[in-house]
């Protein structure tokens, strides 16, 4: 009972808010009973260099990406194909700019578990940071988008999509846990139906994937509607403390203006800072 996991949830430059969350965890409480953190998407990248102890290199990535011009390129793509460049993301930040630092982070006790959806049935699919297989590559499938990044990446015999598709929060892996901190990217609101125009955009950008991962794209919304549900069966049972915006965060999933960027991340570090029920979660766990 004394120790935590955090959950954290995905979606594009959204999850610049993960950067202020962390930011004041570290503050206000630390990591030292942290033992567990499952992850996708920008989240996963977040949290990685948490694990690394390089938690204070997570802001400036976030900036430089947004001021390199190179992350997201609209004006070079404007019908959005490929607007997302995931490999600047991996290849120059995480390894050249900002390079991880593998060796702590794979000493460090903490475990870090990431979600990719497999490109061909949907499913989504948890990898460990312990797990045989190129650290990188798999960031980099779990972070990429159909159409609007480079495309599926491929390991280990099986192609991967952004871990969100397949599992909008993850919160089904940390059934097993006790105290379990939730990190929410997206308000507790239903998402906009808009059936007709979904019909539309599901014909012209994915209609060349496997109607499996259609179908998993197009069931999205409805899993996010449940999760406030599932939240509140695991909070019967478990202690648990939920950090999430009120309202849309002021980024966009693909977006490149700066300002909405460092209020993005304010916003999660004023969040965690002034979020009351953290101390009796905490306090369960001391």
């Amino acid at each position: 009972m004394n120790q935590f996991c955090i959950i954290g949830q995905g979606g594009g430059m959204i999850t610049a808010y993960h950067a202020g969350v962390v930011s004041a965890l570290g503050k206000r409480y630390g990591f030292k009973k942290l033992h567990r953190i499952v992850a996708s998407s920008g989240a996963a990248a977040v949290y990685s260099y948490l694990v690394s102890g390089q938690e204070n290199l997570i802001q400036p990535i976030w900036e430089d990406l947004v001021r390199s011009g190179k992350f997201v390129t609209p004006w070079k793509f404007p019908i959005g194909k490929r607007v997302m460049n995931i490999n600047f993301l991996i290849d120059e930040m995480l390894q050249k700019r900002y390079p991880l630092n593998l060796p702590a982070f794979k000493s460090n006790p903490t475990k870090l578990e990431i979600g990719v959806t497999d490109a061909e049935t949907g499913t989504s699919v948890f990898f460990s940071k312990d797990d045989p297989i190129n650290f990188y590559e798999l960031l980099r499938s779990s972070c990429a988008v159909p159409y609007f990044s480079e495309g599926k990446v491929c390991f280990g015999g099986r192609c991967y999509y952004d871990g969100t598709i397949g599992s909008v929060s993850g919160l089904e892996r940390v059934f097993d846990e006790d105290n379990i901190l939730i990190v929410l990217t997206r308000p507790p609101m239903p998402l906009p139906k808009m059936f007709f125009f979904r019909k539309i955009l599901r014909w012209l950008l994915i209609r060349d994937e496997t109607t499996a991962l259609q179908e998993a794209i197009w069931s999205m919304p409805a899993h996010y509607e449940q999760i406030p549900n599932l939240i509140e069966k695991i909070r019967q049972k478990k202690n648990i403390a939920v950090i999430q915006p009120k309202k849309n965060l002021p980024i966009f999933r693909i977006d490149t203006r700066f300002n909405c960027l460092s209020q993005t991340i304010q916003q999660g570090y004023d969040d965690t800072m002034n979020h009351q029920g953290l101390e009796d979660f905490f306090g369960k766990i001391s």
